[in-house]
C-alpha cells in the first residue's frame, strides 16, 4: 500500500495535467497517482501513463466533489490534493511527511507556493472575518500588482513554519484518518471556501493545520483578477455567504450581506461590473438561506451520492 495517494483534479489545460502526472510518477517518494477528470470538455488521455489511474466523472459538481471521489478510490495513508497547474522544483513530499510525522495531531500540511517567476504566492490565512478578509484582499491586490507592505509582511512571516487557520486546497497533504474523521470536503461548496471549510472542521475536530516553507511548489494560478469571470464572482460570493452563515456570528453575516449589496450596486453604477452580473449577485445575496445553512451542521452533512462513468488503469 502506498504511503501517499496524489489526487489531481483535471478540468482544463490538459498540458498542465500531463506535465504534473509525469512529475508525480517520477518522484522518489513514489505516490499512487489518481487523475480525476471532472467532466472536462477535453478528457484526460491516460494512455501514455500506465502507472496512473484515471477517474472520469460524468458531471462537474465542484472541486470538493471531485476530490472526494479521488479519495474514495485512493489507498494511501495520506491524500495529496492537487490542482493540475502545479510544478515541483523538488519533491515536496519528504518535507511535508516529516512535518506530519513530527506532529501526530496534524491533520493537514501545505507547502510554500511560488509564481513561475519565483514570487511569493498567498497560500494560507486566518479565520475569515470581515477584518481578516479585508487585509487578505489588500494582499491579493498587491500580489497582482507586484508587491506592497501587507504582502511583504506576509511573505516574511511565511519564511518560518506556521499553524495557520487554513491552507489552500490547490496543494495540501491530508492524513487519511483526519480526512475520514471530518468526512472530506463538504460538497455544498461548489468552488471557493471548500478548503477553508475543511481546515475549519479539522481544527474543530482537534487536528492541527501546518504550513511548511521548506517544501516549495510552483503554482501557475493564483493571480487572476477577481471580477474577470462573472461565474467566478457569483460562486465566490455564494460560498463566502455559506461559510459566514455556518461559522461566524449572525452580526458578522449580516454585516457581510449589507456590505456586498452596497458594493455591487456601486460597482454596477460605475461600470465596474455589468448589470446582469450585478442583478444575479443581488438575487444570490438577498435570497441566500442563512438559517438553513446554520441548521445543517458545522461538521459536514452526508456526502451526496455520485456517479462515475469510467475508471481506467
Amino acid at each position: 500500500m502506498p504511503r501517499v495517494s496524489a489526487i489531481v483534479i483535471h478540468y482544463g489545460r490538459g498540458e498542465f495535467t500531463t506535465r504534473l502526472a509525469a512529475q508525480l510518477l517520477a518522484l522518489g517518494s513514489a505516490p499512487e497517482v489518481i487523475i480525476v477528470d471532472n467532466a472536462a470538455e477535453q478528457p484526460f488521455d491516460a494512455a501514455a501513463f500506465p502507472g496512473l489511474r484515471c477517474l472520469r466523472l460524468e458531471e462537474n459538481r465542484g472541486y470538493g466533489h471531485a476530490c472526494n471521489r479521488g479519495a474514495d478510490a485512493a489507498t494511501g495513508e495520506y491524500l495529496f490534493i492537487l490542482n493540475n497547474d502545479l510544478e515541483f522544483p523538488d519533491d515536496p513530499l519528504p518535507a511535508l511527511l516529516r512535518a506530519m510525522d513530527a506532529r501526530p495531531d496534524a491533520g493537514a500540511a501545505g507547502p510554500a507556493l511560488r509564481f513561475p517567476d519565483g514570487r511569493f504566492q498567498l497560500s494560507f490565512g486566518e479565520q475569515p472575518t470581515l477584518c481578516t478578509e479585508f487585509l487578505e484582499k489588500r494582499r491579493q491586490e498587491q500580489s497582482r500588482g507586484g508587491g506592497g507592505a501587507q504582502l511583504d509582511a506576509r511573505a516574511r512571516k511565511a519564511r518560518a513554519p506556521l499553524e495557520p487557520h487554513w491552507i489552500t486546497g490547490a496543494c495540501m497533504l491530508i492524513r487519511r484518518a483526519a480526512w475520514e474523521a471530518v468526512a472530506g470536503f463538504d460538497e455544498a461548496y461548489f468552488f471557493y471556501f471548500e478548503d477553508t471549510d475543511l481546515c475549519t472542521r479539522l481544527r474543530r475536530a482537534g487536528f492541527a493545520v501546518l504550513y511548511r516553507p521548506e517544501a516549495v511548489v510552483v503554482h501557475y494560478g493564483g493571480g487572476s483578477a477577481p471580477l474577470a469571470d462573472p461565474r467566478i464572482v457569483v460562486s465566490y460570493r455564494r460560498e463566502q455567504l455559506r461559510y459566514y452563515a455556518r461559522y461566524n456570528s449572525r452580526v458578522s453575516y449580516a454585516l457581510l450581506r449589507h456590505y456586498l449589496l452596497r458594493k455591487f450596486a456601486r460597482l454596477a453604477r460605475g461600470g465596474g461590473i455589468d448589470r446582469a452580473t450585478a442583478d444575479t449577485l443581488s438575487r444570490v445575496i438577498r435570497h441566500f438561506n442563512a438559517d438553513a445553512e446554520r441548521a445543517c451542521t458545522r461538521t459536514v452533512s452526508p456526502r451526496a451520492s455520485h456517479t462515475m462513468s469510467t475508471m481506467t488503469e
